[in-house]
């Protein structure tokens, strides 16, 4: 099993120059325009300090191993006044303890988590390792249900009901969220995270495109 979880590891970190690469040139659905609103200041969103406790608040049970019967992935992107905010990389890891991994990019900018073995509980079933929006979930339950994306933002840190996406709320912000490129109306901490689902959390004014859909490496 440790020799398999460090093929796995390995592959993810190959992908993670391409996964990063393709941020970019993701297909994009048509531009949307909306009202006229007060600039918005970018947040400061970093991967919290205290993950285990955080993916605790948001009912999940932490492992000291990855467990893969069920394994989805969906994607997140986050825009403020249409620039990109970063999802990062470490959200339901306990970086910094033995058995998780950290390596850089290969840009040398960012960090790339891994886990073999912790001695305690290190990581979530709900989590990322690369700073692109990947999102993974993980049981070992065959046919887990999947996650919402108000467990994920719990982990993070960041707030979200159906008014609120951190410190930005509504009727101040404008605030629109898309999965697969159409607009969900309701409220986005009960989004299940599918498999191979395309969010894209949208404040203030929009980014040129909506993304509607994000390629998939899966293991």
């Amino acid at each position: 099993m440790r020799e398999m979880r460090r093929t796995r590891s390995t592959a993810e970190a190959a992908v993670l120059a391409a996964l990063l690469a393709l941020t970019a040139c993701q297909a994009k659905a048509p531009a949307v325009s909306y009202p006229s609103s007060a600039p918005l200041t970018q947040p400061s969103w970093p991967a919290p300090a205290d993950p285990v406790s955080l993916a605790e608040d948001a009912g999940l049970v932490p492992y000291e191993v990855e467990h893969l019967t069920t394994h989805l992935h969906a994607h997140l992107h986050v825009f403020v006044d249409g620039e990109p905010v970063v999802v990062p990389a470490g959200i339901g890891i306990a970086v910094g303890l033995k058995g998780v991994k950290d390596e850089p990019t290969d840009d040398g900018t960012e960090h790339f988590y891994s886990v073999s073995t912790c001695d305690v509980p290190c990581l979530s079933p709900l989590h990322t390792h690369t700073p692109d929006g990947l999102i993974h979930e993980e049981s070992p339950e065959a046919n887990h249900p999947p996650y919402t994306l108000g467990q994920f933002f719990t982990e993070w840190g960041v707030p979200l009901d159906a008014n609120c996406v951190g410190e930005f709320c509504k009727p101040d912000a404008l605030i629109h969220v898309y999965l697969d490129g159409k607009e969900h109306t309701g409220d986005p901490s009960e989004i299940p995270l599918t498999n191979h689902l395309e969010i894209a959390v949208i404040i203030g004014q929009p980014p040129a495109e909506i993304p509607f859909t994000w390629t998939f490496f899966d293991p």
